[in-house]
């Protein structure tokens, strides 16, 4: 599999707007199309045997050291690894860095 990273933050409040702000981040190819949900967005490509490169899930903690149980966090699973995975986490961190509230990331 690939990366798994978390975000947290002192203001929970703020995290749907914050993955809208990740996903309005990213910038991609023909061959991939962003879904978004209720409590995040899959950024998908056209290839039938791995269809998920990106997911973006607000979560709740359950055993996750940097975070207490029942906590509100950012989940990040790059399924695919290489230079445009390593875009996606420049383009969304430097997207967090422009908001309030305290965002720290952190590997899984």
């Amino acid at each position: 599999m690939g990366w798994e990273y978390g975000i947290r933050t002192t203001q929970p409040a703020i995290l749907s707007e914050v993955v809208k702000l990740l996903a309005d981040a990213l910038t991609f190819t023909d061959i991939y199309s962003l879904e978004h949900h209720a409590n995040g967005f899959v950024l998908n490509r056209e290839d039938p045997s791995w269809p998920r490169a990106l997911e973006v899930w607000i979560e709740e903690a359950s055993d996750v050291e940097e975070i207490a149980d029942g906590e509100l966090y950012i989940y990040c699973l790059f399924h695919i690894w290489g230079e445009e995975a390593r875009s996606w986490m420049q383009q969304m961190e430097q997207e967090s860095r422009q908001v309030d509230g305290g965002l720290i990331w952190f590997e899984l």
